[in-house]
């Protein structure tokens, strides 16, 4: 058993999943005892690291390639959509950086914020960890997501942890930056022209999981918020992310919500 800082035991336990007609084993680490939502992320991370592992190892065995390389940063200019949890988990990461490097990616975050508002995709009179990015009048209910993610691509707003065109955080990059792959030409995804890139389906959506998961632990509304954004909503959400509960409990509720996505068709579900 391992122990976090904070006091919270963990066990490894041994998963067998069938992802996109394999079976496969994914080893995770299960809270158990008192713990809070966040000591679920890593076993979200192991699980989100199999299914994409078996996404990308089907589209090699079509003979496609994955075109994505260290040093494309385009996909970090898209909107990208966290959990609660990922968000708190995020922010407590900025809060344990050095001064001068936290100061500086504080202003990051401050300045794409900025740039949100003035450009009218974020209301700065809202309350800080209720606002939202905002969708133009008159769109359909189904295309609000792709409206508002094409109008936020064109501000061209850098990823806060990006650096040299390379994530600065690699190894704690949410959980949809793991899951996100394409097979087209890299020039494509610096377009805004997105048809034109083939992004490679994941089986499994962790974000979403850990979403729901969390509606169910602590009755919040599920749902993602944009990176951007994690910061503010942490803090004002603090309180409630970082209550205990029971380990197990919470990782069933989370395994419940995986089975659930794993029983909807897979087209259903791709990116």
């Amino acid at each position: 058993m391992d122990t976090a800082d904070h006091g919270v035991r963990f066990t490894r336990a041994n998963l067998h999943l069938r992802i996109l007609g394999q079976d496969r084993t994914v080893s995770v680490d299960v809270p158990q005892g008192p713990a809070r939502l966040g000591d679920l992320l890593p076993a979200a991370q192991q699980l989100c690291n199999e299914a994409t592992a078996a996404s990308v190892e089907r589209v090699e065995a079509q003979g496609r390639k994955i075109t994505c390389r260290k040093g494309c940063g385009a996909c970090c200019r898209q909107l990208v959509p966290v959990s609660l949890v990922e968000a708190l988990a995020l922010s407590d990461l900025v809060d344990a950086m050095p001064a001068g490097r936290q100061a500086l990616v504080r202003q990051r975050f401050a300045d794409a914020l900025a740039r949100l508002e003035q450009a009218g995709l974020l209301d700065a009179k809202e309350p800080r960890g209720r606002r939202a990015l905002l969708f133009r009048d008159g769109t359909e209910p189904l295309k609000v997501f792709g409206d508002i993610a094409r109008r936020y691509f064109i501000q061209g707003i850098s990823c806060p942890f990006l650096e040299n065109e390379s994530c600065s955080i690699h190894g704690q990059r949410p959980l949809v930056c793991r899951e996100y792959h394409v097979t087209s030409p890299a020039e494509f995804c610096a377009t805004a022209d997105k048809q034109r890139v083939e992004a490679v389906k994941s089986p499994l959506r962790m974000a979403d999981v850990l979403a729901e998961t969390a509606g169910r632990v602590l009755g919040m509304v599920p749902g993602c918020v944009p990176l951007v954004l994690a910061l503010e909503w942490a803090d004002a959400h603090r309180a409630q992310l970082n209550s205990v509960h029971d380990g197990e409990r919470m990782f069933r509720a989370m395994m419940a919500e995986v089975d659930q996505q794993f029983e909807r068709p897979f087209e259903q579900r791709g990116q």
